[in-house]
C-alpha cells in the first residue's frame, strides 16, 4: 500500500511538471504572438507616418509650384504694363493735363484757367 501511495504521489508530481511545462510553453507562444502583433502594428503605424509625410511633401510641392506660377504670371503682367506704360506716357505729354485747376502746356509750364484766376483775385 505504501508503494502505491508513493507511485501515486510521483505520478501527480510528474503530471504537475508536465502541466507547468505546457503552461510555460503556452505563455512563451502567447508572448511571441503579442510581440509579432506589436511589431506589425509598429510597422503599420510607421508606414502610415511615411505616407502622411509623403502626402504633406507632395502638397507643399504643389503649393510652391502654384506660387511660382502665380509669381510668373504677375511678372508677365508687370512686364506688359511696363511696355504699355511708356506708350501711355508718350500720349499723355501730347495733351494738356489738368493738375489742381492748372493746365500744362506743351512746353511744361502751368497756366491757370481764367475762371480760377478771377476767383483768386476776389
Amino acid at each position: 500500500m505504501a508503494l502505491a501511495e508513493v507511485r501515486s504521489i510521483l505520478a501527480k508530481e510528474e503530471e504537475e511538471r508536465t502541466l507547468s511545462r505546457i503552461r510555460e510553453e503556452s505563455e512563451a507562444k502567447a508572448w511571441e504572438r503579442a510581440e509579432a502583433r506589436l511589431k506589425e502594428e509598429g510597422e503599420r503605424i510607421e508606414k502610415e507616418d511615411v505616407e502622411k509625410a509623403m502626402e504633406r511633401i507632395r502638397k507643399e510641392k504643389e503649393e510652391r509650384e502654384k506660387r511660382v506660377e502665380g509669381e510668373a504670371i504677375k511678372a508677365k503682367k508687370v512686364e506688359k504694363e511696363e511696355v504699355e506704360k511708356p506708350e501711355m506716357e508718350k500720349k499723355s505729354h501730347n495733351k494738356p493735363v489738368d493738375v489742381e485747376n492748372k493746365k500744362v502746356e506743351k512746353d511744361g509750364k502751368f497756366k491757370e484757367p481764367k475762371k480760377v484766376a478771377i476767383k483768386r483775385k476776389l
